[in-house]
């Protein structure tokens, strides 16, 4: 599983690219990064200060709708995320059941040949 950090600032260049285009994004995060010192892959961590930059460049109510669309984005990356490793770990229970009972097998044997 990728750390929190990492998929806050995943799902805000997502939101970014599919608010602004993908040329306008990259203008917003070189700038930011030189007057803000932020880089893209900092997002995560610096969430009030990323929130901060954009509000100053597009306004309160647009960075406001950026921010919201990623949480929802965020959001539905961790279910994502969490079914995977959910279905993993049925995965490994099915797989455990079944050894289980392979090691059984010999041991019936070994008492049906005994009795």
């Amino acid at each position: 599983m990728r750390k929190f950090s990492v998929l806050l600032s995943d799902t805000m260049n997502n939101t970014m690219v599919q608010v602004f285009g993908e040329s306008a994004s990259e203008l917003i995060y070189t700038l930011m990064e030189r007057q803000a010192a932020l880089k893209r892959e900092e997002v995560g961590e610096k969430i009030e200060a990323f929130h901060a930059y954009v509000k100053k460049l597009v306004g309160s109510e647009i960075a406001q709708v950026i921010l919201t669309a990623g949480l929802k984005g965020l959001c539905a990356e961790l279910r994502r995320e969490y079914e995977e490793v959910e279905k993993y770990l049925s995965f490994l229970e099915d797989l455990y059941e079944i050894k289980l009972r392979l090691l059984a097998l010999p041991q019936r044997r070994e008492k049906s040949v005994g009795d």
